[in-house]
């Protein structure tokens, strides 16, 4: 495989999972006199990362969004001020027009949703009200880094909105309505207020742990390759949807331990919070209900917001 094939993302989706990225990598280490007793490719993410023994990570980024740039923008900003590890730039560089980084790799270990609801309550609530302290601490550090096109990327989100939903095998149901959802709620969601920095990618799959008996611990935070600016609670969303969906206490939780009081955790909220979900660069609602539970995919849309933002 020739790189220089690569000019647009179906290209790179087409090549995505090719055996000639472990050459690629393998080359770039040798350039950086970097030596290895064992590479490995990892698997989840839409770049290409790979492994460099236990001590470093090598990520190859996806072009045409600019992942470069505001991933190394953010670890730049934010190294050593926030209370998690984050991963240390080692080196940056570009071959053959694709940009990368070797950046330190996180210790500890990863989880899933399933583990994830295996775990006592009070452990998920130590667990749950770090992780908002983290991202209130990073809103509050707000560098001046990061996509910073908030306005023009909630109406082009909000334009295109029904027709993904279409594409992903939404029910009719929910599509019958969206329109007239967007048309009323669009409004709740901020577009002229000071924007902050977010990370914008909360999840199990971007969080390190450490299980310590019963209990939980963040070891660190990793992927801020989708960090932009724009209103705080976008932040919440992969939180939300990816992680505490439907658990009314932990939500609850979450939100009182970044600073909200009991009566801001209203139907307002939850109606805003929706629409920012709706809003949310990879937004899937099929997805979503099936990570409720399969039946879920034919609820109505209120039904799927109360399932989803359960809190209020």
């Amino acid at each position: 495989m020739n790189l220089s094939i690569v000019k647009t993302e179906e290209d790179f989706d087409a090549h995505h999972q090719s055996e000639i990225w472990l050459d690629v990598a393998k080359e770039i280490c040798r350039r950086h006199r970097i030596s290895f007793n064992k590479i490995e490719r990892a698997s989840g993410s839409e770049h290409i990362v790979f492994f460099v023994d236990d001590a470093l990570v090598l990520k190859i980024y996806r072009p045409f969004r600019r992942c470069f740039e505001r991933e190394t923008d953010a670890l730049e900003s934010l190294g050593g001020k926030i209370a998690i590890r984050i991963p240390e730039i080692i080196y940056k560089g570009e071959f053959e027009q694709f940009q990368y980084v070797f950046q330190t790799r996180i210790g500890g270990d990863s989880i899933t949703r399933q583990d994830w609801l295996k775990i006592d309550e009070k452990a998920q609530i130590k667990f749950i009200s770090k992780l908002a302290k983290v991202l209130r601490q990073i809103h509050e550090i707000n560098p001046n880094v990061g996509e910073n096109n908030w306005a023009e990327f909630v109406k082009n989100r909000a334009e295109t909105f029904i027709e993904r939903q279409i594409a992903h095998g939404v029910n009719d149901k929910i599509i019958k309505v969206l329109l007239k959802y967007i048309e009323e709620n669009l409004m709740l969601v901020p577009t002229e207020s000071p924007t902050v920095f977010m990370h914008a990618d909360v999840h199990f799959g971007n969080l390190s742990v450490i299980k310590k008996g019963e209990n939980l611990e963040i070891a660190g935070l990793f992927d801020f390759a989708d960090s932009r600016r724009g209103f705080f609670e976008y932040d919440f969303l992969a939180v939300g949807v990816l992680m505490i969906q439907g658990q009314r206490e932990i939500q609850r939780e979450f939100f009182k331990s970044y600073g909200y009081s009991e009566n801001d955790l209203d139907e307002m909220m939850r109606k805003r919070l929706m629409m920012l979900t709706m809003l949310y660069e990879t937004a899937d609602l099929r997805r979503y209900a099936m990570r409720l539970k399969p039946e879920a995919v034919d609820f109505s849309l209120d039904e799927l917001e109360r399932g989803i933002w359960s809190f209020a």
